[in-house]
């Protein structure tokens, strides 16, 4: 790399990559062999999946980071040397050196402040940080290390379009309409309903979407007419010569920023910033306290550092992104093979998902195989959320109930004893032997018992379906309860059948009556694929052995595969149950008979 003519930029470029065809191009037919020393070669390429280590990719981002530092050094000091070059924008002027460092310190964390304040959708507070920036930097002893206009630029020769595109923000809105520039900021305070539709537009030229806009008369003279005169702060005016290092500037900074994350002053000026509710000294409900397993995946990783509105933007198929406890991952291995279906990861990409993630329970070994497949990055530290001992898991999962919920709740266990206590009541006055032609007490008790489950279990299902949070984590606690009662119960029935009497079949069309017979053997079929498919979902998820323990990659994709089987599996019984045989079972059987006269509910009923 000493030795190359063209530089060590170029081999870096290419480092762990195949790059013949680019040498031969360079090179023209001749040789590697006649450039490298003996010694250099390593062998002959062979088949491998995983060409790249990490350890080896972290050794190349760095020896990047060096030489983009480098460039931005080499450009900044020729532009000075060249016209006494200086920062023209609030990021370019944190990155001179020569900038007093306690000056530095005081902007970050006056930044942070109003990065924060925007995201609380605290706009006036927003608006002071701002004045109070501009303040700073606005004083005679700071004056002339920058040139980051602060003023309203003069109206006379126009205000150019990029001026206008500065000002984007709630706290700091311009808009451009019919070649008139206004500050519409005191507006957006005072009348945050018609937030949206303005920030839409703020910063640009919106001339085009005002014409559309129907009812005005005409809409070209209305804002002469109605908007304050204080608001038209000029005409839109020619844009200036652009600066080209500017933009070289900007994009060796991005480059940078994504190689390297905020900076330790960035970071220690957003934990000064923000301050995160909650005891500091409290212990922390965190992933990694919760499943120390964690810990080992991501020791020794550098992690690049994301925004919120970063991870936003990745919505797609290709990228799905996600944060989960403050990291943030691509989904993208986990499409096809997800236990509850690409439409609900897609349906969630872009967001925080910490609460629907605890909802169902994951375990550790599902945990690890995420971090160690798919994680990309971490949220940056004032944008984290700190799930303290506090507000209790809770707060992770779900919102705490409402007074209303907490109502229901307590009625709702009022109902359950009331009918516990009348169930009681009535088996005790139903003591009396039975014949032994018809069905024993105890089976007629079990069955409805089992009816009351098979309702239970629907009804869970269906109501965690329509719920968020705590709520629906809780009702699939009831549902698979539900589910492992029903699987008990049918084994008790089964041995419950064997021993008691069968009392005889209802006359009518064979059918029917076959139809009937078929009901019954699909009910034993139903009552035991449906929480076995249960079981093993949740088996294949949490239990099965996988490359933790056997070292095998492929462990892991056959259990998620046949965890995905299993629980299509058991969606699909289910509604089998739900919207076949329960119709059939209740709806047509039993109503059938009840029309004809016959004793059907006393034929199962224990209260005879």
């Amino acid at each position: 790399m000493d030795r190359h003519p063209g530089g060590p930029t170029t081999i870096v470029a290419w480092a762990g990559k195949d790059a013949s065809k680019f040498f031969n191009e360079i090179h023209k037919g001749v040789k590697i062999d006649s450039y490298l020393r003996p010694e250099s070669h390593l062998g002959n390429l062979g088949v491998d999946g995983d060409l790249m280590s990490d350890e080896f990719w972290h050794t190349l981002r760095e020896a990047r980071i060096v030489e983009v530092r480098e460039e931005i050094d080499r450009v900044l000091s020729e532009t000075a040397a060249k016209d006494g070059h200086k920062a023209d924008s609030l990021p370019r002027l944190l990155q001179d050196k020569n900038l007093d460092p306690q000056l530095k310190l005081k902007l970050q964390r006056l930044e942070t402040q109003k990065r924060a304040a925007l995201d609380s959708e605290d706009y006036a507070k927003a608006l002071d940080v701002k004045k109070e920036i501009e303040k700073i930097l606005s004083d005679q002893a700071h004056a002339h290390m920058h040139d980051i206009p602060l003023d309203i630029p003069n109206s006379s020769g126009g205000i150019p379009l990029s001026e206008v595109a500065r000002h984007n923000k709630p706290h700091d809105c311009w808009i451009a309409i019919n070649k008139n520039v206004y500050d519409l900021t005191d507006f957006l305070i005072h009348h945050p309903e018609q937030r949206n539709s303005i920030l839409a537009w703020a910063g640009r030229d919106a001339t085009p979407m005002w014409d559309k806009i129907p009812g005005r008369f005409p809409s070209k003279q209305w804002m002469d007419f109605f908007m304050r005169s204080e608001w038209k702060m000029g005409d839109v005016g020619t844009e200036p010569k652009r600066d080209p290092v500017y933009d070289q500037l900007k994009q060796l900074h991005d480059e940078l920023r994504r190689l390297q994350g905020p900076s330790k002053e960035d970071i220690e000026a957003a934990k000064t910033a923000v301050k995160v509710p909650g005891k500091t000294d409290a212990p922390t409900l965190s992933e990694e306290s919760r499943f120390p397993k964690l810990a080992e995946i991501s020791a020794g990783k550098e992690l690049p550092f994301f925004t919120r509105a970063e991870v936003a933007k990745h919505t797609t198929a290709d990228e799905p992104y996600m944060i989960i406890h403050n990291r943030v991952y691509n989904l993208k291995p986990l499409m096809g093979s997800h236990p509850g279906g690409d439409d609900i990861l897609l349906s969630k990409a872009g967001t925080d998902t910490t609460k629907d993630f605890e909802v169902f329970e994951h375990s550790e070994k599902a945990r690890v195989q995420r971090d160690r497949d798919m994680l990309v990055g971490q949220l940056v530290p004032g944008e984290n959320t700190d799930w303290s001992a506090e507000a209790t898991v809770a707060q992770v999962v779900g919102e705490e109930t409402s007074e209303v919920g907490r109502y229901m709740k307590y009625k709702a266990t009022d109902i359950a004893v009331g009918a516990l206590a009348w169930y009681l009541y009535k088996t005790l006055q139903n003591t009396k032997p039975l014949s032994q032609f018809t069905y024993s007490r105890a089976l007629r008790h079990l069955h409805l018992i089992m009816a009351v489950g098979i309702f239970g279990a629907v009804g869970t299902a269906q109501a965690a379906s329509y719920s968020e949070g705590q709520t629906r984590k809780q009702m699939l606690w009831w549902h698979k309860q539900t589910g492992l009662a029903m699987l008990f119960a049918l084994v008790v029935r089964f041995f419950l059948r064997m021993q008691s009497g069968i009392p005889p079949r209802f006359p009518g069309n064979p059918m029917v009556q076959m139809l009937e017979t078929q009901s019954l053997r699909a009910f034993y079929v139903l009552a035991l694929l449906l929480p076995v498919s249960g079981i093993a979902n949740e088996y294949f998820l949490k239990w099965a052995p996988g490359s933790d323990k056997t070292g095998n990659a492929e462990d892991d994709k056959r259990n998620d595969r046949l965890a995905k089987q299993s629980i299509d599996a058991h969606k699909l019984l289910g509604k089998f149950l739900q919207f076949a045989w329960l119709p059939f079972h209740l709806g047509y059987t039993t109503f059938y008979h009840w029309t004809q006269g016959r004793g059907v509910v006393k034929k199962v009923s224990p209260f005879i």
